[in-house]
């Protein structure tokens, strides 16, 4: 017996199919506007509790915890309100104009209901977080604040500042852990920081080579010849600071790991050079770095061999 199809029904099928494709489309500009590729930076609030102390961590978890959703939360916002004030810059870039807002996929009013969402969360979650940790929570978002709004178009104070973000990631999450602050640690992730920020401007840079246009101000105080020492210079104090850290840990074990690990550290820094310098890659650190397969397989091994060493640092 053949069934019976109501036209009506296939009709409104018809219609909501395009529609809900739409919703979807629309959820996911929105979601993109958050930028989650890039939380993975947040991580590092974990990595002192992880690597330094993690049993005397397990007590602040929720602290932690805490920190980190500000953080998540904290550099959404900011991504956000850099879209919003970049909005017509990035219609004339070849990458950013597909960016949410710059392509038309979420308006400045969504956009704004998002932002305010975010700070307001963002406060709540400084509430909520021990003082010294919302303190450094609260200096990263002035700092980021007054970057997009004037900072970002100083040169080498530019990237300066968005190093500094890094380091008050791993400084809360060593806070909020109640673990003792470890300096080198800083600075390595200081350095590595502004050479991943200056390999990104080295990539724009030697793209404005090709397009004849300037996306970025500070950009006109850069040579890619300038650009190519500093990053090395601070690839090479990261990757010093790096060993010392790892030396100054739980002996003879630190020294151990130190010794281990530094192929990986050094494999991992030669390889971004490649990318950089060869390959023209780093336009986008994060995602260059997460997408190459021997980077993966590298990180994975380094991995592997800090958590060995660690776990027999602490038996």
């Amino acid at each position: 017996m053949d069934h019976y199809v109501d036209p009506d029904r296939l009709a409104l099928d018809a219609v909501e199919g395009p529609i809900a494709a739409g919703r979807v489309r629309a959820l996911r500009a929105y979601v993109a506007l958050l930028r989650p590729r890039h939380w993975i930076k947040s991580v590092l609030v974990l990595v002192v509790p992880i690597t330094a102390g993690p049993r005397a961590a397990v007590p602040h978890l929720t602290a932690i915890g805490l920190i980190l959703l500000a953080f998540l939360s904290a550099s959404s916002a900011v991504y956000v309100l850099n879209d919003l004030r970049d909005c017509e810059a990035d219609r004339l870039h070849p990458v950013k104009r597909l960016r949410p807002l710059a392509s038309g996929h979420v308006s400045v009013r969504g956009a704004l209901a998002v932002l305010t969402a975010l700070l307001l969360a963002t406060v709540g979650l400084l509430i909520a977080v021990p003082p010294l940790g919302a303190l450094v929570l609260g200096g990263y978002v002035v700092m980021n604040i007054w970057y997009t709004l004037t900072l970002k178009h100083q040169p080498l104070v530019d990237v300066s500042v968005v190093a500094t973000g890094f380091v008050l990631r791993v400084l809360a999450g060593a806070l909020a852990a109640g673990l003792t602050i470890q300096p080198l640690l800083l600075i390595c992730v200081y350095c590595a920081s502004v050479a991943l920020s200056l390999g990104k401007r080295r990539h724009e840079l030697a793209d404005l080579k090709v397009t004849g246009e300037k996306h970025r101000p500070a950009l006109s105080a850069y040579t890619v010849p300038f650009l190519d020492h500093v990053v090395v210079l601070n690839l090479v104090a990261a990757l010093m600071c790096y060993v010392a850290t790892m030396w100054q840990l739980k002996a003879p074990y630190g020294k151990v790991g130190a010794a281990l690990s530094f192929p990986f550290a050094a494999f991992h820094v030669t390889r971004y050079l490649q990318m950089l310098i060869v390959e023209r890659s780093g336009g986008d650190p994060v995602e260059d770095l997460m997408r190459d397969r021997q980077m993966r397989l590298n990180l994975g091994l380094w991995t592997a061999v800090l958590a060995s060493t660690f776990l027999a640092s602490s038996l």
